[in-house]
């Protein structure tokens, strides 16, 4: 026998099917949400092990770790000055597992020197965070002759051409400081660019090449350790870490003012549930103080922010430093 419901209660069970089927997929998606990450995440830093970025970057990753429940993995893939392993990381899929380590040259500078950019930086990633500022420093050997700027200027006037400048890479903070120097001194030197500060600073002090414009995490170390003599420093007030390193101002070249940068990214259309998780791990790592004294004693400023403000940063480093690199006469290598 059939039974009809009466239309009340016909009515009140749909309404009731309804309430529960929206409760269902809330709880679908609140049990997915909740189960990111279930597997290791990999941070992409895009320079050699053993340089400033990798150190930093392993900095973060552990302390990221803490935070997510899950091992944040560092992998180096160095090259074209840092874009290489980021344009990796724009490829990715958006799912949060893959991250990347940005660092000024391929956010920055790579737009106006490379012919082919590997991807736009404002518009073919997912801004995540700034992450740490890093002020360059001149080195050169602790037995080179050159014991100031002036020093290492005056025989680039006498042959020019004769000193080998090494970079982190073609469109490197490293490599942008170094020809502004040289534009700023009236000098020319020979460029020897390598895939990180790790290689570059090897050659360095096995004599290959006479200097290096080093972010300051790469080298605080070995100038402290009596290995390098560091010239200036390319800031407009001396450095805690390097107190006895004149500035940039006091050397006589005030417009040789910059400062490496990194930040985090991801690929582009990450869901915003998971580009929130990543942010409040990555926000409370930079302000705990095993992280900000870490890249204290590296010569490294936590800088921790928002999405907006890191997409902002960078848009205004690309005007500022847009007309000095074409100025420079930068071009690819």
């Amino acid at each position: 026998m059939r039974t009809t419901l009466p239309p009340d209660a016909l009515g009140r069970s749909v309404r009731a099917l309804r309430r529960f089927g929206a409760w269902a997929v809330l709880l679908v998606c609140g049990l997915a949400q909740a189960a990111y990450p279930d597997r290791p995440i990999t941070l992409v830093v895009p320079f050699a092990a053993g340089g400033p970025a990798d150190a930093m970057g392993r900095t973060l990753a552990r302390a990221m770790s803490v935070r997510l429940g899950q091992e944040v993995i560092v992998e180096n893939k160095p090259g074209a000055g840092g874009a290489l392993g980021i344009a990796a990381v724009a490829r990715a899929p958006a799912d949060g597992y893959m991250i990347g380590m940005a660092g000024t040259g391929a956010m920055v500078y790579a737009p106006f020197i490379v012919l082919r950019p590997l991807f736009d930086p404002l518009t073919a990633l997912t801004h995540l965070s700034p992450m740490v500022r890093t002020p360059n420093v001149l080195v050169v050997r602790a037995d080179s002759p050159y014991r100031t700027v002036a020093d290492l200027v005056a025989r680039a006037h006498r042959e020019p051409g004769a000193l080998n400048i090494a970079s982190a890479g073609v469109g490197s903070s490293t490599h942008v400081v170094g020809a502004l120097f040289q534009r700023e001194a009236g000098i020319r030197m020979s460029h020897v660019p390598y895939k990180g500060a790790a290689p570059a600073l090897q050659d360095l002090l096995g004599g290959r090449v006479e200097l290096f414009f080093a972010e300051t995490p790469a080298v605080a170390q070995l100038i402290r350790g009596g290995k390098l003599r560091a010239l200036v420093v390319t800031d407009g007030k001396r450095l805690a870490a390097l107190p006895e390193v004149p500035t940039a101002i006091e050397a006589g070249l005030p417009a040789l003012l910059a400062e490496g940068a990194y930040g985090l990214v991801a690929p582009p259309e990450l869901p915003p549930d998971i580009a929130r998780r990543l942010l409040g791990a990555v926000t409370d790592a930079l302000r705990s103080p095993e992280v900000v004294d870490k890249f204290a004693g590296q010569g490294g400023i936590a800088q921790p922010g928002t999405p907006q403000s890191y997409r902002a940063q960078l848009k205004a480093e690309q005007e500022r430093w847009g007309p000095i690199i074409k100025a420079a006469g930068i071009q690819p290598e």
